[in-house]
């Protein structure tokens, strides 16, 4: 917009007052959008990059080696985490729906049932290509009952519908400032509970 234009003409320096009180006011607003604070336990990582590579940044730092990472894909962004989990060599399975299909809490709750030894479960919010919104409440409260980590891609959903963190229960929330909240594009951020 040319509102965020119009802010972009200004520079400022990465020590001044205005340019730290600005990314406070940033990490505080989205975590605003989440409907939780850092009171609640809860920190806006900012990373420096796309939206990719905010995503490759929390897996690759929050599954370890003796983690197993379990990816519930039905479109080609479910599948870049999956490559990027084989890129990191980390120890993952996958759980495949159709493209046209919406990832299902019964599916995955039995996968977990049939596989005790996952840590860790990632899934897309709004899969780009296809315009399907996962119902990642259920699946996060299939997460919490196992006590997994939850991490969710909200490229192309956070801030532009309504999302609140402790229905969804996302341990990691990875979106990017170019898409809903029609940022400058450069930078992602991941919305985590501490």
């Amino acid at each position: 917009s040319q509102s965020v234009k119009a802010v972009m003409m200004q520079d400022q320096g990465s020590r001044d007052y205005a340019f730290t009180n600005a990314v406070k006011e940033i990490r505080s607003k989205l975590l605003e959008l989440g409907h939780v604070s850092k009171e609640a336990g809860y920190e806006t990582v900012i990373m420096q990059g796309s939206g990719t590579f905010s995503i490759e940044s929390v897996i690759s730092s929050s599954v370890s080696m003796d983690s197993v990472l379990l990816l519930l894909v039905n479109g080609a962004y479910g599948e870049r985490m999956v490559k990027i989990a084989a890129i990191h060599s980390l120890t993952y399975q996958v759980l495949r729906f159709n493209e046209d299909v919406m990832v299902s809490p019964e599916a995955t709750e039995k996968y977990l049932n049939d596989h005790p030894e996952i840590t860790h479960l990632a899934c897309v919010h709004s899969e780009t290509t296809t315009g399907l919104f996962n119902p990642i409440e259920q699946i996060g409260l299939v997460c919490k009952k196992r006590q997994l980590i939850f991490i969710v891609d909200a490229m192309s959903s956070f801030g532009g519908v309504e999302m609140d963190l402790n229905r969804i229960q996302a341990d990691f929330l990875i979106s990017s400032s170019n898409k809903c909240i029609e940022g400058v594009p450069g930078f992602g951020f991941v919305l985590c509970r501490r």
